[in-house]
């Protein structure tokens, strides 16, 4: 008689993605939640995929137009108009998408921190990344609360500009797949973490 085949399929992960401007409080609510969740989750976001880039391609170095910059308002002291992305730091945001659907096909679990300023990227990440079902979570903090958070990182990381919460905050929110809104500053992390871990289960919120 012969042996049944053994299933050698991987069950997936699971994906949580969590969508928020400049200084909106991810890294803390992101690490709350990885310590709530009963199962293992690899936390990922574009900071991760940025950091592996060579130094040269981070602001203020030689090659930073190819990678990533702060455009710095003219006369104003540090207080940035924006974010630049060049060929390199598009191309790490492109592989955050890519590795992180590949982890979760791979049956790993994983949080990602996005910051979905252009729709091109929430677009490319969703093609990726919808077999999978994520759970959207839009970290919403009222912008004024981004703004005196913000201003607290700056006093504390040189070279760190300001402003950078206010000119991504209407287009970061601007994606109404995000049903699953928290703001940080009205609740703990933990507190916001139990809504997710919720809405993972099946549960209203």
């Amino acid at each position: 008689m012969t042996p049944p085949k053994e299933d050698l399929r991987v069950p997936l992960g699971r994906l949580i993605v969590v969508n928020g401007t400049s200084s909106a409080g991810k890294t803390t609510f992101c690490t709350a939640l990885q310590n709530a969740l009963p199962e293992p989750y690899l936390l990922l976001g574009y900071d991760l995929l940025w950091s592996t880039m060579p130094q040269r391609y981070f602001p203020f170095q030689a090659q930073q137009h190819e990678g990533v910059w702060y455009d710095l308002a003219p006369g104003e002291g540090n207080i940035a108009r924006g974010i630049g992305f060049g060929p390199v730091g598009r191309q790490a945001m492109s592989a955050l998408h890519h590795t992180a659907a590949a982890l979760v096909a791979s049956g790993t679990n994983v949080i990602v921190d996005v910051i979905f300023e252009e729709r091109a990227w929430f677009e490319e990440a969703m093609r990726l990344w919808a077999p999978f079902q994520p759970v959207l979570v839009s970290l919403k903090p009222p912008l004024e609360v981004c703004e005196r958070w913000e201003a607290e990182r700056a006093a504390t990381q040189a070279g760190r500009p300001t402003g950078l919460a206010r000119v991504g905050y209407e287009a970061i929110y601007a994606h109404p797949e995000f049903k699953l809104e928290l703001d940080p500053s009205m609740s703990t992390p933990e507190d916001c973490a139990r809504r997710v871990m919720a809405r993972l289960n099946g549960r209203a919120v």
